[in-house]
């Protein structure tokens, strides 16, 4: 049996890899197909190469009578395409994979400095 940071380091299934912080080349491969083998797994991908969707907006049809457009707001979930739910989510997956692969206290530099993930 491994040792416990071979273990770390390998994942599982239901774990994403953790990083050793000397060994970032080999586990950027293994988040890599950790991530592709998920649902939506290209668009996970892609939220953490790219950071975050922007929230969507819409803009609501003027008053009857009115000349006066409404300025564009953001959309209500219950609003959102099938697209957009996808995209949510591939957003909110790629943070939780990536909490559980980064140690800590990488992972909260990172999100301070962005406010995202956004770093592979």
């Amino acid at each position: 049996m491994g040792s416990n940071e071979e273990t770390n380091a390998a994942g599982t299934d239901t774990r994403p890899p953790m990083l050793v912080e000397s060994d970032y080349d080999s586990w950027k491969i293994r988040i890599h197909r950790y991530i592709r083998g998920k649902p939506n797994g290209k668009l996970i991908w892609k939220s953490i190469q790219n950071g975050p969707t922007p929230h969507p907006m819409i803009t609501d049809p003027p008053a009857t009578n009115s000349t006066i457009v409404p300025a564009p707001r953001e959309k209500l979930d219950s609003e959102f395409s099938e697209e957009e739910n996808k995209l949510e989510m591939a957003d909110t997956q790629a943070e939780i994979i990536l909490s559980q692969g980064l140690p800590r206290h990488i992972f909260n530099n990172l999100y301070n400095i962005f406010g995202y993930i956004r770093y592979i």
